[in-house]
């Protein structure tokens, strides 16, 4: 019971890593064509400090653990 639920963990962080780099790549190309809006320019920044944060979190898990 404990693998199944690491394994849906799993594969809901990668579901939601993938789709933080596609909602990314969809504010890169509004941005380009229009000054982007407070909340869409929350948003790109959060993505952003996120995936910093887990680039991170999975070099200090790969080296230190």
């Amino acid at each position: 019971m404990n693998l199944f639920v690491e394994i849906l963990r799993a594969i809901a962080s990668v579901l939601l890593i993938i789709s933080a780099g596609f909602y990314f790549r969809h504010l890169e190309k509004t941005k380009r064509q229009r000054k982007l809006d407070s909340v869409e320019l929350i948003m790109y920044f959060m993505i952003q400090f996120a995936f910093i944060l887990f680039a991170i979190s999975l070099l200090i898990s790969v080296f230190y653990l």
